[in-house]
Order: structure tokens, then C-alpha cells, then sequence
């Protein structure tokens, strides 16, 4: 499965994805919220690129919100904020 991330602004993403059903899906990260989850130690593409290689993990693509503001990812699946921060506590 591929997946292709697209910034339209600062805090908007398009994120496509290519599976047996190709989907795209709209992404919100506010700056706010990108400070709060990592200090700033990825780009904000990087922490969408993870966060969809996380999402992929544990659901189909179909599956994926097609609108959603990043941290909703918690709601669903509580370890995602665990994931963040050892990711960035990785990050160079």
C-alpha cells in the first residue's frame, strides 16, 4: 500500500492513498496541536506520514476518516499519543 502527502497550507493536508480502493483524505494540524505533540522535533509531513503508517497498521484504508483533525486519532486508538512521543524522542 502507497500513500502520497500533499501540503495545501500550513495546516492542511491531502493524503492519498493507494490500495485495492484508492481514498484521499483531508487532515488538519494547527500549529498548536503540532507543538503540543512534538515539540517541534519532526515536520509537520513527517508526523502526517506517521500517523497515516500507524492508521494503516490497525484499520483499511476505506476504514480512514476522510476529514479529521489529527489528534481525533487518540479518540480511536488511545497508544497514539505513546507513538508520537517515541517518535520524536527518536527524532534527530
Amino acid at each position: 500500500m502507497k500513500f502520497q502527502i500533499d501540503q495545501i497550507d500550513n495546516d492542511l493536508f491531502k493524503v492519498y492513498i493507494k490500495d485495492n480502493t484508492e481514498t484521499c483524505h483531508h487532515v488538519t494540524l494547527k500549529d498548536e496541536i503540532f507543538q503540543k505533540l512534538t515539540q517541534k522535533k519532526i515536520t509537520k509531513k513527517n508526523l502526517i506520514n506517521l500517523s497515516f503508517e500507524f492508521l494503516l497498521k490497525r484499520e483499511k484504508n476505506t476504514q480512514i476518516l476522510r476529514e479529521f483533525e489529527l489528534q481525533v486519532i487518540s479518540d480511536y486508538f488511545p497508544d497514539y499519543m505513546e507513538n508520537i512521543k517515541s517518535w520524536c524522542s527518536q527524532a534527530k
